[in-house]
């Protein structure tokens, strides 16, 4: 009678409560191995990053002392095709030169290229991060990157889909059809990217650019 029928109502409800149960729980453990698999994605790519930053310091370093000098990083600059001065070098140099010794440690350098990754004003010294960028994405020290890393570039730095247009514009100059993208066209593109930034964003302030405003 009415007994049954609530008892069955009961373990109906009962039944109810521990099949929600059981999906939470099951939603929280996968929800915490999504975190967890985020985490660690998040730590193998910063040691990937940590990894790729270590192999530019060492490609700079050419005396092998653990320190970054004016000498060797215009030899390096020289090298990847850029027209510089001395004295620009030893301002990139000096911007980020935390002791004042007029060479770049380990730490500092790590230092500089975190800064310049976490900065959202656009204060930050960047003409030597803007050179490591590229050569952090150089692997094979050929002294080009392929067009699908600077898209892969100018995306992080901008997130959205004129990176595509910029990017596909820009290799329409290339004559002999490689897909690569040298130094000297990385900055224009960079250049590009900071101006439309600035023009989305009035607040930001992008510190000075290997390539000046004609």
């Amino acid at each position: 009678g009415l007994y049954s029928e609530g008892r069955t109502a009961q373990r109906c409800s009962t039944h109810t409560e521990l099949s929600e149960h059981r999906a939470q729980a099951q939603h929280t453990r996968m929800s915490r191995k999504a975190q967890e698999a985020k985490k660690s994605r998040e730590l193998y790519n910063e040691s990937q990053e940590l990894e790729s930053l270590q192999r530019v310091f060492d490609r700079l370093d050419k005396n092998g002392d653990k320190k970054i000098d004016a000498d060797e990083l215009f030899d390096c600059i020289k090298y990847l095709g850029y027209k510089s001065s001395k004295k620009e070098v030893q301002d990139m140099i000096w911007e980020v030169d935390e002791d004042c010794d007029t060479m770049l440690s380990w730490e500092e350098f790590k230092l500089m290229y975190q800064r310049v990754r976490a900065d959202k004003t656009g204060w930050e010294p960047r003409r030597l991060f803007t050179m490591v960028e590229f050569m952090m994405h150089d692997k094979d020290s050929s002294g080009t990157i392929d067009s699908d890393e600077c898209m892969e570039i100018l995306f992080r730095r901008m997130g959205n889909d004129q990176v595509d247009g910029m990017v596909k514009e820009f290799m329409k100059q290339d004559i002999d059809g490689d897909n690569g993208v040298t130094f000297a066209e990385y900055l224009v593109m960079e250049k590009k990217s900071q101006d439309q930034l600035m023009r989305s964003h009035p607040s930001l302030r992008y510190s000075q650019s290997l390539v000046e405003d004609t």
